[in-house]
């Protein structure tokens, strides 16, 4: 029997495609990009890893849809303004 290790960035991009609150996703979008682009950075002093990319590539394509989703949603409160790309990238960093 074998364990299959589940990566920290993993799981949270799980919780972004499963987030149903729209106002909550933005956060959660976040989150995993931050933890993504930390794996990254971890995985470019490594020679392996080759499976783990393709599937770091999937996930930010997947939010990269999901951001322009967020982007177009009507769905917010009125003390919240429209996030931008700018401000959604502002929080990963």
């Amino acid at each position: 029997m074998t364990f299959q290790w589940e990566p920290e960035w993993q799981r949270l991009y799980v919780d972004v495609l499963l987030e149903t609150d729209p106002l909550k996703l933005v956060g959660r979008v976040a989150t995993a990009e931050k933890a993504i682009l930390s794996r990254v950075e971890e995985l470019c002093t490594s020679s392996d890893g080759a499976v783990e990319w393709q599937a770091i590539e999937d996930a930010i394509t997947g939010m990269s849809m999901l951001k322009r989703e967020i982007l177009k949603s009507p769905i917010r409160t009125k003390a919240e303004p429209r996030p931008t790309f700018v401000t959604l990238r502002a929080r990963v960093v």
